[in-house]
Parts: structure tokens; sequence; C-alpha cells
């Protein structure tokens, strides 16, 4: 196929050095890029000389393919599709500063990434190692999952016991709301037209929101505060998550879909990102066997009582009957945990619910360096300031400390 497309990308060159500095690309993953969140990038490219270029995922934000934005456009979003972009983007750009500096020759390349866009870094410098020097996977999720109950259960871990506990009652308040006044509860989360388990959903995912994203503090606090004053925890905890009418609209499938097929610019990122994982990657963020917080009705399957969740039916509903993500064949493409490649500094968060799809363990005979940041969450590391020594570390190949 010939046709060519628009990519957005973002350039920072108040300390390149152009004749030998380095350039870090730094990916954006699934959502619009604003072109500014690695913000310790930035940080090492004035201790380095280099440059930051951000680049916009395809299909995402500005970069995307077709003025028509339906479902059916979407059979060009693949992971190895947006590999080959970054590939054609470096011998671009590259070319670009060669002309604009008058100067011949390479500079080192370093790809970063943080959470799917960790993940594509860490696979880019699998595919790509004679462009780039060196990948930066921030909580890098290499390993596509069909049916991540591990989610659920570090969540458990991260909020210690008392919190856990007070999560699943509130579950449990929710679930039995269902049963008695469902309009009644789901207007407490201004979530009335959701179905049943589209709101159980929501409901998980507004404490998921915290442990993810470092503000447990703001979280179970104030939930174990209602609990001793006997205060309505239901209530307490939707005013803790901040929802509002707005806030299902994300759960809404049939929405979704209606939104899509009438071009509505408003559902293109997330259409995008529910293609991606209906596909290919997965990471449906089911309840574990026992001991859950999220709703046991929120699974892969639907049971004959039909009140499971059914992960695999909302992907029929957005994209057509038959629509599997096929992670077999992206771990086979990749590796996923066992990804075999040098010079990647794979970094998780201690705390992030994400740590269980990306590379925790270090491989012997593999030149890549893994690391945890204890007390961190999701990509906390791309939003830390950051010394030089940590710099040289991703250039010149040294332990990350």
């Amino acid at each position: 196929d010939s046709r060519v497309f628009s990519q957005r990308y973002f350039e920072f060159l108040d300390y390149f050095q152009p004749q030998q500095g380095p350039i870090f690309l730094a990916l954006c993953g699934e959502s619009t890029c604003r072109g500014g969140y690695q913000r310790t990038a930035q940080a090492l490219a004035k201790s380095l000389g280099a440059a930051v270029v951000t680049i916009e995922h395809r299909y995402y934000g500005q970069s995307y393919p077709f003025q028509n934005f339906s479902y059916k456009n979407l059979k060009y979003l693949t992971t190895q599709q947006a590999l080959y972009d970054y590939a054609l983007f470096i011998e671009y750009y590259q070319n670009l500063i060669n002309l604009r500096y008058n100067k011949q020759g390479k500079n080192p390349w370093i790809v970063v990434g943080g959470s799917y866009a960790g993940a594509l870094s860490a696979w880019f410098r699998l595919k790509f190692p004679h462009l780039v020097v060196a990948s930066w996977a921030s909580s890098g999720v290499v390993e596509a999952v069909l049916e991540y109950s591990a989610y659920d259960e570090q969540i458990g871990i991260s909020v210690g016991p008392e919190c856990k506990k007070a999560l699943q009652e509130i579950t449990k308040l929710a679930e039995e709301g269902l049963v008695t006044n469902a309009t009644a509860v789901k207007s407490v989360f201004f979530a009335q037209k959701l179905r049943d388990d589209d709101f159980l959903s929501l409901v998980a995912d507004i404490a998921a929101g915290f442990v993810q994203y470092g503000a447990i503090d703001m979280l179970c606090p104030p939930l174990l505060e209602a609990i001793q004053n006997k205060t309505d925890l239901l209530m307490a905890y939707a005013r803790i998550g901040g929802v509002d009418s707005s806030s299902s609209d994300f759960y809404d499938a049939y929405k979704l879909r209606r939104q899509a097929e009438a071009n509505d610019i408003s559902a293109k990122d997330t259409m995008s990102w529910n293609y991606q994982i209906c596909t290919e990657l997965a990471y449906f963020q089911v309840a574990p066997t026992n001991d859950s917080i999220r709703s046991s009705r929120i699974n892969l399957h639907v049971t004959s009582c039909c009140y499971v969740l059914d992960y695999i039916d909302i992907c029929a509903v957005l994209f057509g009957p038959n629509t599997f993500p096929d992670v077999s064949a992206a771990n086979w493409n990749y590796g996923g945990r066992d990804i075999a490649s040098s010079r990647i500094i794979f970094l998780n968060g201690s705390q992030d619910p994400w740590q269980h799809a990306s590379k925790t363990t270090f491989s012997p005979g593999e030149p890549s360096f893994v690391l945890t940041c204890e007390s961190c969450a999701h990509c906390e590391d791309l939003s830390m300031d950051c010394s030089s020594d940590i710099g040289n570390a991703l250039i010149h190949d040294h332990p990350c400390v």
C-alpha cells in the first residue's frame, strides 16, 4: 500500500549539541500526544546536550490516516506498523538534523516510553537495534495478557489490608444495590444509563486509577474515615473519585460504536485503543478467582446467568463478531516477559498494578537492566528529576542506581 499520512511530532532542542549529542525519541502511546510528558528526558537533555523528539502514535490525535473514524479503517493499527513508523521517522529526522546543522553522520538515538509506549520502546530496540543504542522502558507492558487478574491482586497489595477490605465492601454494596435499586445506586456515580456489569467496571476503575498513579493517600484515608464515622461509604467513594456525568461514557460500548459510525472525533482515541486490545494486546483486567476487589462479574466469558462482563462481547459490539486478541502471536513476535535484547532499562514501580505484565526478572546473557522503584507508581520515573549518572547509564550500558 503506497498511501501516506502525516504523523505529528514535537521537538525540544534547547540544549542540543548537534555534532555529537544524543537524540531521545520519546514515544507517545494510546492517546493524543501533548509533546512534553517526558520531564526526565528533558532533564537528561540538559546534562547530555541531547535533543528530545516526541512522536505521536498512528491512529491517535492528529496522526490519523483516514478522514473517517469508523472501525472499518482500523486494520492498519498494529504494533508492528507503529514500530515501522518510528524506524522511518528516525531516518527522516536524522536527515533533517544533518541539513539543519550542516553536518554528516548519525547521532546516537535512545528510545523512551512508558506503559504501552514503554513496551513499544523495548520492542523497537529488539527489532531495530541498528537504529537505537538503548531503550528506556518505564512500566513497559511487554507481555500481552488475555486475563490480567494480577492487576486486581496488586491493588490489594499496594493499598494494604484495611483499605483492601474497604474496597471489597464498596464492591459488595454496589452489587447489592443493583439488586435492590439499580437506578439509585447508579445515580450515585452518574451512571444510570450503563448496563449493570459496565457499571461495576466503572466502580472498580476508580480505585484502580488512584493506585496506578500513586495517589493511595488520597483514596484510603477518606474511605477508612467514612467507615469509622459510619457515613455512606458509596457516597464517599464517588465523591473521592470525582465522578460526573461524563465518567460513564468510556464504559458504554454501544455509545462508542455509534459515535464512531457518526465520525465523532471525541471517540477516536478510545476506539483506537479498544481496537488494539481487542485484536492484539488484551490486558483485560478481570477479577481474580479468590479474594478479589473488583466484582467477580468482571470476567472474560459469559456465564450461564449472563451476569458476567464479557470483554469479548464488548469487542464484538465494537468491531464485529469473532474479534479476539491474538496475544500468543504478540508474545511470540516480541518474547513477552522473556524479551531477549540488550541495552534496555526496564523500570517498574513497586506499587504499580501493571508491573506483572512487564519484565521484572533479569535474564542471564542479556545485558539489559531490570530495576524497581520502591513505593513508586506507574511510569513515575518519567516525571522525576534525574541526574547525569542515569544518562550515562543509558548510553554506556552501566547499571542504573
